[in-house]
């Protein structure tokens, strides 16, 4: 019969009756690797495919002590924290019910009372717990099997229904007579900016780079057409000035956010300080565009790079909720699998 491999972590090392009971284990076929703390039994039970039955030495505990069963019970959560497919066996003497019950409630997977067992029950307790261990390792392995190659299944799927959905727009826009780019549509910056030179001719060189720009010189009137954008031509990214009649930058993007959940918001403002920044993150800005507008070019091509960005996350979602709503039973089956520990 093959030894049943197991780690007995004892920080004074195994000494009087301990001693006695590792002789008394090893001449009956438990293999006893002891350290003296619990990074070495880490090191141990990774060398190992099966996970070890772990012995804990808690022999100084008094059985009737509260303080003593609390340092039991964090004792032995702290080795399953660290080895979550082991259920440690705490070694104790004379141990008091309540002392029992505190180890159990913590996760230990067997006691053994020196005081009471003899080399049979002692041996039994590690091969019960070993066997146990071996079984639940057996199950997460085919579990990650399984998650596994569901997840290859659901990868292939994805690219399969991007694919199919891709094509089936293509067709609906056939039949209707209808042109769009590749991707459906164009990106679409909401702009908001007061001085009509500004807004025209950051219109005109953002339409000029294939980004579709609606412009608004209020933040009440952008904030009354956005919805009604989003929902009919989309919308990728807000561009607004802090400084506007009526409404503020600031209180424009929080309506706008609050209309359209997620929508990138960028602020142009000619001072920049702490307080403003601080409250323009919490309102959903993701960036700053300095005024006056230096570098022209330089502006237009950072926005139209994230509204393109945009956009695609917008697609990526979209195909993932289509794909989510026709693959749910697959989908439900994958998230009921146990994950590991």
């Amino acid at each position: 019969m093959n030894d049943v491999p197991a780690i007995l972590i004892a920080p004074q090392g195994a000494l009087g009756p301990l001693r006695d009971l590792v002789d008394r284990l090893a001449s009956i076929g438990i293999a006893l690797t002891i350290v003296d703390e619990l990074p070495a039994a880490i090191e141990q039970v990774q060398l190992r495919k099966t996970p070890p039955c772990v012995l804990l030495d808690l022999v100084d505990t008094s059985p009737g002590e509260v303080e003593d069963m609390r340092i039991a019970g964090d004792a032995i959560r702290r080795v399953i924290r660290a080895l979550p497919t082991v259920s440690p066996i705490p070694i104790l003497r004379r141990a008091s019910v309540p002392h029992v019950l505190a180890c159990i409630r913590a996760g230990a997977g067997d006691i053994i009372d020196l005081e009471v067992e003899g080399t049979a029950s002692a041996r039994a307790s590690v091969q019960r717990v070993a066997q146990r261990q071996a079984q639940r390792a057996t199950e997460l392995e085919m579990i990650s099997t399984q998650r596994a190659m569901i997840e290859d299944l659901l990868k292939d799927l994805i690219k399969t229904e991007r694919r199919t959905i891709e094509t089936e727009e293509k067709l609906a826009r056939q039949q209707t007579g209808g042109e769009a780019p590749a991707e459906g549509r164009a990106p679409a910056i909401l702009l908001v900016e007061h001085d009509r030179d500004i807004a025209d001719e950051l219109a005109d060189r953002l339409e000029a780079d294939g980004v579709a720009t609606f412009a608004y010189v209020t933040g009440e009137e952008a904030v009354r057409e956005a919805e009604a954008l989003a929902s009919t031509t989309g919308l990728d990214l807000a561009l607004v000035a802090i400084q506007l009649p009526g409404i503020d930058g600031l209180e424009a993007i929080k309506r706008l956010r609050e209309r359209i959940p997620g929508l990138p918001a960028f602020l142009m403002t000619t001072i920049l300080d702490a307080d403003l920044a601080a409250t323009a993150a919490n309102l959903g800005v993701v960036g700053y565009v300095q005024k006056p507008l230096a570098d022209l070019e330089e502006v237009v091509a950072r926005l139209s790079q994230l509204a393109h960005e945009s956009l695609q996350r917008s697609r990526e979602h979209e195909y993932l909720a289509t794909i989510k709503e026709r693959h749910e039973r697959v989908l439900a089956r994958y998230r009921a699998l146990p994950r590991e520990p």
